[in-house]
C-alpha cells in the first residue's frame, strides 16, 4: 500500500508521537510511507522520522491556516497515488476535506483519527455545522479511546458505521531499556524526589494544578515539566508568585522521552481532559508509578494500576503514600504490566487491517 500520513505539525503531542512511531512501522510491513506537514515550526519528531527512513515534506506557506495548503495537499496526493491518505489534528482534517473535493479517485481511501476528546469548537454550536461537513467526507473515522469516540458522535450528534476505535500503542522496549540521567542533570539532589510531567502547556492541560500541589509536600519534593506551549511563561511566573520557582524545572521541547522518564521517580498526566493519555501510557512503560487527573481519557487508561486524583491536595497525599516502599513497587509494577496490553506492533496491524479492508 501507498500511505501518505497528514499532521498539522511535529510538535511535541501525542498525536505527533504516535505517528513518529507508528508510520516506520507500517514502512517495516512493506508499505510506502510518507508524511506532510502543514508547518514545521517546532517539529521536534520531523528528524526522527526522517532518521528512520520516512519521508517528511512540508507544505511551501509553512502555516497551518494557509489555505493554499489545500492545494499542496492536493498535488501531493495525485503525484504519488496514493491508496490511503491518514489524517491527524484538525487543521490537517480541514485542509484535507476540502481538498477531496477535488480528488475524483474513488478507490483512494480517506481516514482520520480523531485524537482528543474536547476542543475550542466544541464551545460554538455553528461549528458543529462545520465538523460535519468535515467528518462526512472521511470514510472512517478512527478514535483512540470509547470515551474520544463517544464525545465526538455527541458532538457530532451521528452514530454510524464509520466510526472506530483503535487505542494508542507505544514501543514498550523503548521505554523499558531507556537508561534515565542522574538528579544532578536536573541540578537537583540525590535525595530529592522528583515528579515529571510531560505535555504542552496548553489549557487541556492542569500544570497549574501540579505546581500547587507542592504547597503540602516537603521541599525534597521537586517537579521537573517537559513541552512548550503558549502557557508556559504564565507557568513559569506562577510558580515564582507561589515561592515555588526553586521547585520547578521548566525543560522545554525534547525528544529524548524514554530517558527522561527513566529519570524520574513518580510520573504525573494532569488534565482537565484527555482523549487517551499517550504520556501517561510511556510512563507506565518505564515502569515508574502513574498518577493521572480523574477525566475519562486517563482514568479508563491507568485505573487498576496506577493512581486516579481529583484534585491537588490529593495529588500531593497520593504522591506522599508513594513514601511507602512496598506500595511504590507495587504500583510501578502494575502500571508497567498494564503498559503491555497496547504494543506499537498491535496498533500498528489494527490500522494496516483497516486500511485492508477499506480498500476492499
Amino acid at each position: 500500500m501507498k500511505i501518505l500520513h497528514i499532521i498539522t505539525s511535529l510538535e511535541l503531542g501525542g498525536a505527533e508521537r504516535l505517528l513518529t512511531e507508528l508510520a516506520p512501522f507500517q514502512k517495516e510491513k512493506g508499505n510506502i510511507v510518507k508524511v506532510l506537514i502543514l508547518s514545521d515550526k517546532n517539529a521536534v519528531f520531523k528528524d526522527v522520522l526522517e532518521k528512520n527512513g520516512i519521508e517528511v515534506i512540508v507544505c511551501k506557506k509553512n502555516c497551518i491556516k494557509s489555505p493554499m495548503n489545500v492545494f499542496e495537499i492536493l498535488k501531493e496526493i495525485k503525484k504519488e497515488g496514493y491508496d490511503i491518505v491518514h489524517v491527524h489534528l484538525v487543521h490537517a482534517q480541514y485542509w484535507t476535506r476540502v481538498a477531496k473535493l477535488f480528488d475524483f479517485n474513488k478507490k483512494r481511501k480517506y481516514i482520520t483519527t480523531e485524537h482528543s476528546t474536547s476542543n475550542q469548537r466544541r464551545n460554538h454550536k455553528f461549528m458543529r455545522i462545520v465538523d460535519r461537513f468535515v467528518f462526512d467526507g472521511y470514510d472512517k473515522i478512527v478514535s483512540i479511546s470509547e470515551a474520544t469516540e463517544e464525545s465526538l458522535k455527541r458532538w457530532l450528534k451521528k452514530d454510524n458505521k464509520k466510526f472506530e476505535v483503535i487505542y494508542n500503542g507505544i514501543d514498550i522496549e523503548n521505554f523499558q531499556k531507556a537508561v534515565g540521567y542522574s538528579k544532578s542533570y536536573f541540578g537537583i539532589k540525590e535525595e530529592d524526589v522528583l515528579l515529571m510531567m510531560v505535555s504542552r502547556f496548553h489549557k487541556s492541560k492542569n500544570q497549574k494544578g501540579v505546581i500547587e500541589s507542592l504547597k503540602w509536600l516537603p521541599v525534597k519534593y521537586k517537579v521537573v515539566f517537559v513541552g512548550d506551549g503558549e502557557l508556559k511563561d504564565e507557568m513559569i511566573e506562577y510558580s515564582h508568585n507561589l515561592g515555588l520557582g526553586s521547585r520547578v524545572k521548566f525543560l522545554g521541547m525534547r525528544t529524548d522521552i524514554p530517558s527522561l522518564l527513566k529519570s524520574a521517580d513518580i510520573l504525573i498526566q494532569y488534565s482537565h481532559f484527555e482523549g487517551f493519555g499517550l504520556t501517561a501510557l510511556e510512563g507506565m512503560a518505564s515502569g515508574k508509578p502513574v498518577i493521572v487527573s480523574d477525566v475519562s481519557g486517563l482514568r479508563d487508561l491507568v485505573e487498576g494500576a496506577g493512581i486516579v486524583v481529583t484534585e491537588e491536595k490529593e495529588l500531593a497525599h497520593e504522591i506522599l503514600g508513594l513514601r511507602n516502599k512496598e506500595k511504590y513497587e507495587e504500583i510501578a509494577k502494575l502500571c508497567f504490566e498494564r503498559s503491555k496490553n497496547y504494543t506499537l506492533e498491535w496498533c500498528a496491524d489494527n490500522y494496516l487491517e483497516l486500511y485492508k479492508k477499506e480498500l476492499q
